[in-house]
C-alpha cells in the first residue's frame, strides 16, 4: 500500500523518468547516500541496492563536497482514486558541480564491490512529507500473486476480504529519490553527463508507444508474444543438452528454490562475465555451474540457461517452486497454452482445475488482449507488471518443458 501512494506521487509529479518512488516506509534515505543499479539483462526490471554510506565516505577530502542543497514544496493535499495523501510535499535538491577531479580511497571503493553489470550512483535529490500524513485506502489480507489473480478470475478465494486501512506516516519521510551516476576509474571521483532517464522499469524497452501517443498501463499482448517467441528461441538449445544433465539441472535448480536467496546468487554468478571464476561458496549454485561446465554447454546452451534461471528468479512467491514440481502432464498443458495450441478444458488435472494452485497461471496464459488490458488497470504489484510477469511465467514453462527428457515441447 505505502508503495503504491509513492508510486502516485511521483506519477502525479510527471517525474517517473527521473525519480524511484520508495517501497519501505522504514527506508529513510538521506542525501548523497550511495545506491548500486543493476538493470536486467532480459526484462525491463531495474534493482536498487542501498548501501550504508555516503558520497562523501570515498572522498580523501570530504571538505571538497559541501553539502549544499535547496528545498521546495512541490505539492499540496494530494489525492488520487484509490486513497487520500494529506500534506505538503517537498523536495531537497543537491547542486552538482564539476571542478577538478577529487580524489576518493581506494580500500573504501574497493570494498562496495561493484560489479561490471551494476552502476555506481548518489542519491541527489529526495522527496518527503514535510509534516505527518494519513495514507488511507483499501487493501486485502493477502498479497500473493496468486490470491490477486484468483480475485481477478472470480475464482474460490477464503479470507481474501478488503477492508479499509489507515496508517500515519511520520513527518520527513523519504517517499522518492533521485539518482546520478558516478565512477571511480583511476582513483578519482567522475560523474558522467547524464544521458538517459532513470525508471523504475524502463519502458522504452517494451515500445510501449511512438511519440506523441499516450502511454498505456503496460504492454499489449501482441507486444508480449512477440518477446515470447523471441527469447523462446534463445530457451531451445536446452533441448540439446545431454538427458542426464538436464534431469540433475532440473534437481538442482529443485534445491535452489528451497531459498530464494541462492536463486539470485545464482543469477548474479551467471550475470558475470564467462571468463570469470564461479567462487560461491553455496553449493547449489557450485554444483549448477559445474554441471554445465561438465556437460561441455555450448555459449548458446548457457545463454538459454541463464534466460531460465532469470525468469525463474523474476517471478514472485513460490510460483518458482510449484511450477519445478509441477506433474509433467500439468506442465504439458501450461506449455500448450503458451503455444496456443489448446483452450482451458473442463477435464483438467486437479492443479489446473478451479481450486487449483496453479489455475490462475494456466487463465493468464490465455488471457485475451482485453483481459490483459483490465488487469494492467487494476495491478497493485507496481515492482512487477502484469505483462512481464506473462512473460516470464511463459518462458519458465517452456524451459521446463525443453528441459523434461519425456516431453516433446
Amino acid at each position: 500500500m505505502f508503495s503504491a501512494r509513492t508510486r502516485a506521487v511521483v506519477k502525479s509529479l510527471g517525474a517517473e523518468g527521473d525519480l524511484i518512488y520508495n517501497e519501505n516506509i522504514n527506508e529513510t534515505i538521506k542525501m548523497l547516500t550511495l545506491v548500486k543499479v543493476k538493470q536486467k539483462r532480459f526484462w525491463p526490471v531495474v534493482t536498487y541496492t542501498i548501501i550504508d554510506q555516503t558520497l562523501l565516505d570515498l572522498l580523501e577530502d570530504e571538505a571538497d563536497v559541501p553539502p549544499d542543497y535547496t528545498e521546495d514544496v512541490l505539492t499540496e493535499n494530494f489525492k488520487n482514486h484509490t486513497g487520500r495523501y494529506s500534506s505538503h510535499c517537498a523536495a531537497a535538491q543537491y547542486t552538482v558541480t564539476r571542478p577538478k577531479p577529487k580524489k576518493l580511497k581506494k580500500k573504501s571503493v574497493e570494498m562496495l564491490k561493484v560489479k561490471k553489470c551494476e552502476k555506481l550512483m548518489f542519491v541527489y535529490q529526495i522527496v518527503y512529507n514535510s509534516s505527518s500524513v494519513e495514507f488511507c485506502g483499501k487493501v486485502g489480507q493477502h498479497a500473493s500473486v496468486s490470491t490477486n489473480f484468483k480475485s481477478f478470475f472470480k475464482l474460490n478465494v477464503l479470507d481474501t476480504k478488503e477492508e479499509e486501512t489507515t496508517f500515519t506516516v511520520p513527518q520527513e519521510s523519504t517517499l522518492a529519490y533521485g539518482l546520478m551516476q558516478i565512477s571511480t576509474e583511476d582513483g578519482t571521483l567522475g560523474i558522467p553527463p547524464r544521458t538517459r532517464k532513470l525508471k523504475q522499469y524502463n519502458k522504452g524497452w517494451w515500445n510501449f508507444s511512438q511519440d506523441g501517443e499516450e502511454e498505456g498501463p503496460g504492454p499489449t499482448l501482441p507486444q508480449v508474444n512477440r518477446e515470447i517467441q523471441m527469447k523462446g528461441r534463445v530457451l531451445q538449445p536446452l533441448e540439446d543438452l545431454p538427458a542426464s544433465t538436464r534431469s540433475d539441472l532440473l534437481k538442482t535448480m529443485s534445491e535452489l528454490l528451497e531459498d530464494r536467496r541462492a536463486l539470485a546468487l545464482l543469477e548474479q554468478t551467471l550475470d558475470q562475465d564467462a571468463t570469470e571464476p564461479c567462487n560461491t561458496k553455496c553449493q547449489p549454485v557450485s554444483l549448477f555451474m559445474d554441471l554445465l561446465e561438465a556437460s561441455g554447454a555450448s555459449t548458446s546452451q548457457r545463454d538459454a540457461a541463464h534466460l531460465l534461471i532469470s525468469a525463474m528468479n523474476t517471478l514472485p512467491d513460490d510460483v518458482p517452486a510449484r511450477l519445478i514440481r509441477c506433474h509433467p502432464d500439468v506442465l504439458t498443458i501450461l506449455n500448450q497454452l503458451v503455444d496456443g495450441q489448446i483452450q482451458l478444458a473442463e477435464l483438467l488435472p486437479p492443479p489446473l482445475q478451479e481450486e487449483g494452485e496453479l489455475r490462475w497461471a494456466a487463465q493468464l496464459l490465455c488471457c485475451s488482449p482485453q483481459m490483459l488490458t483490465e488487469l494492467s488497470e487494476q495491478w497493485d504489484r507496481p515492482e512487477l507488471p502484469v505483462g512481464v510477469l506473462l512473460e516470464v511465467l511463459a518462458l519458465v514453462v517452456r524451459g521446463l518443458s525443453l528441459m523434461q527428457p519425456s516431453i516433446d515441447p
